[in-house]
């Protein structure tokens, strides 16, 4: 079902786009490979009843983003009093290095402050604003290099929950998701952020652009308000489209490209479906489970894949949450762990570190056989933020808090 060939050269540009980064970085939104999951290995998966040591705790700020890890840095987008801003820290000891404002205070009925993720590349940092501003910052200092209102420069209108699509470095680019007539999707300069091209009309969603290798020809997919599409990743020629509409646009979890497969999932009862990638033309349906009895229906929670099998949080943001784990050949159901919570997961080493909105920490096998948790313990306030792991060190925050823990190989 994999291509051999396929993976080894999207691993090749993988690297090749994270520039400097450190092996065991995690650089932007989703990781290294842009799939929730870390390559490190040797992991502290026994833990004690307090959890993993806290290496540090810092002051943080409202909002969802979480950290981005390279170069020695931990990056985040933080709500304070007067503004939205980019908090950059030592990764080690916690200190903080910099903080540069990059746009006002967002208040949502549903939550406030950034939604997104920083991308830290060859010495860069990339932000995206809740409220519109794409910015190019240096990773040293936190100036700001450039910055692109996407809202105003595009004539466009925030989403109902705000700009949430995380900055994608793809090569020479940053694409980026305006939402607007003329540019639902946009790509400019990383270096001078000169627009290099836009398309489409479509509204936004609120997942991340996903680039990717197809028949040896670079493409990037997007899923946005109402639809899941693809364009030619140099000039954004739109190349495929399938429609996917979900109530109130909720479009929230980014694909998840497995070799050959892609695996697409919202909320509001829409469910999933698996498509195979093609050479030219419209991906092939794999299955789909869609509804109200969909197999996974991630609401905002991204799934990973371990093994031949999804895990992820399926259910509807006001009603019951379920951990589900999926046979990724067939679409099976093999368990699911019913009320478990809204939350969101991270895979590495063979397991699922998963953080829980009221601020549980939770280690559980990745094993198809049953649901089998490791450990928990409550070390967060209220969050919806995806947990993070680079050189061994765990980074989770909630609302108030940025916490850095040790589950390194020897960590005790």
């Amino acid at each position: 079902m994999r291509n051999k060939f396929f993976l080894l050269t999207s691993a090749f540009l993988m690297l090749h786009s994270i520039g400097a980064a450190q092996a065991g970085d995690w650089p932007n939104w989703l990781g290294p490979n842009r799939n929730g999951s870390s390559p490190e290995t040797g992991l502290l998966t026994t833990w004690p009843s307090t959890g993993p040591k806290v290496l540090w705790k810092v002051p943080g700020g409202d909002g969802y983003s979480s950290v981005a890890v390279a170069q020695g840095r931990a990056v985040t987008l933080v709500q304070r009093t007067d503004g939205e801003f980019v908090l950059a820290l030592d990764a080690v000891k916690g200190t903080e290095l910099w903080k540069t404002k990059i746009g006002p205070v967002y208040k949502n009925k549903f939550g406030n402050g950034p939604r997104s993720t920083p991308a830290i590349e060859a010495g860069s940092v990339y932000v995206q604003s809740v409220s519109g501003p794409l910015a190019c910052l240096k990773a040293d200092t936190g100036d700001i290099v450039w910055s692109k209102d996407l809202l105003k420069d595009f004539n466009a209108k925030n989403l109902t929950w705000g700009l949430s699509a995380s900055p994608v470095i793809e090569g020479d680019l940053v694409l980026a998701v305006p939402g607007a007539v003329g540019a639902g999707s946009a790509a400019f300069n990383k270096r001078t952020g000169e627009l290099v091209w836009k398309s489409g009309s479509d509204k936004a969603g609120y997942a991340s652009p996903v680039p990717v290798t197809v028949g040896g020809k670079r493409q990037v997919i997007f899923f946005n308000g109402v639809a899941l599409y693809a364009v030619s990743a140099d000039k954004g020629e739109e190349l495929w489209r399938i429609p996917w509409t979900t109530d109130y646009d909720c479009n929230i979890a980014t694909p998840l490209v497995l070799g050959d497969l892609m695996f697409v999932a919202s909320g509001e009862h829409v469910g999933c479906t698996m498509y195979k990638l093609k050479d030219a033309g419209q991906p092939e349906v794999v299955w789909e489970s869609k509804g109200k009895k969909s197999v996974m229906m991630n609401y905002w929670a991204n799934s990973v894949a371990h093994e031949g099998h999804l895990y992820g949080y399926s259910g509807q943001f006001d009603e019951r949450i379920d951990l589900n784990c999926v046979e990724i050949k067939t679409g099976k159901l093999k368990w699911t762990q019913k009320d478990f919570g809204k939350g969101s997961v991270m895979l590495a080493d063979g397991h699922l570190f998963m953080t829980t909105k009221k601020g549980d920490l939770v280690l559980a096998k990745a094993t198809p056989e049953k649901y089998q948790e490791v450990a928990r313990v409550t070390m967060l306030g209220e969050n919806r933020t995806v947990p993070t792991l680079a050189n061994g060190r765990l980074y989770l925050r909630d609302k108030e808090h940025i916490l850095c823990l040790d589950v390194g190989a020897g960590a005790k």
